[in-house]
């Protein structure tokens, strides 16, 4: 091969430093790219763990049951903490039977559908008055049976009463107006940028009931 033809076989080191040039470029938008659909993934997770913890009443269900049990807190050996049970049994308000009738109606009150729910704060009054009615009606008539068998135990009838009431309460004071439906609504609405710089709006996936439609309290 004579020198000319060897000369005109080689690449030009200026077109290669330009193709080089454009991979990089080229490279540098999709990693732009990655990074912001990562952002929105990661901030989409993050509205969604939001939105479960507004809505997750399993904490203020478990309290309830170990209250009924007659059970408070502590550690153990290791410094963990633990539910235990009261030695004296004077602590224990009720057996498994009185425990299984009590979480059979405050798991009718407590949950997400009652977070989630449109009222008035005259009507939560009025839900709960009734509730702590029905609970004094059902303890009353049925309390050897659910195992407030002792003089000590019947002493802590009122606080029973009272603090399943108040508890629930707090459930319902998320549904004021809507509040935790509305924040829900806020914090799913997520801010996109698509590769060419637009704004893009994700459209919220829960919608806020209508007026004309909600039950009348």
């Amino acid at each position: 091969m004579s020198e000319e033809e060897y000369q005109e076989n080689q690449e030009d080191p200026n077109d290669i430093i330009d193709q080089l040039l454009r991979e990089n470029k080229q490279l540098q938008g999709q990693n732009t790219k990655l990074s912001s659909d990562l952002s929105s993934f990661s901030a989409v997770n993050k509205d969604q763990n939001i939105a479960q913890y507004q809505i997750d009443d399993s904490e203020l269900l478990e309290k309830l049951f170990h209250f009924f049990k007659g059970e408070y807190l502590g550690y153990d050996n290791e410094g963990s903490e633990v539910w235990i049970i009261h030695e004296n049994e004077d602590m224990r308000p009720f057996n498994s039977y009185g425990v299984a009738t009590m979480m059979g109606i405050v798991t009718k009150y407590i949950g997400k559908l009652t977070s989630l729910s449109f009222y008035k704060e005259e009507r939560i009054n009025e839900i709960i008055a009734d509730m702590g009615d029905m609970l004094i009606k059902l303890i009353l008539s049925s309390y050897e049976r659910m195992g407030m068998d002792t003089y000590h135990k019947k002493v802590k009838f009122e606080e029973i009463v009272e603090t399943t009431c108040h508890m629930i309460e707090s459930c319902y004071r998320k549904a004021i107006l809507g509040h935790t439906l509305e924040e829900i609504n806020q914090s799913r609405i997520v801010t996109q940028t698509d590769s060419y710089g637009n704004r893009l709006m994700q459209n919220t996936l829960i919608k806020q009931p209508s007026k004309s439609r909600l039950w009348p309290f």
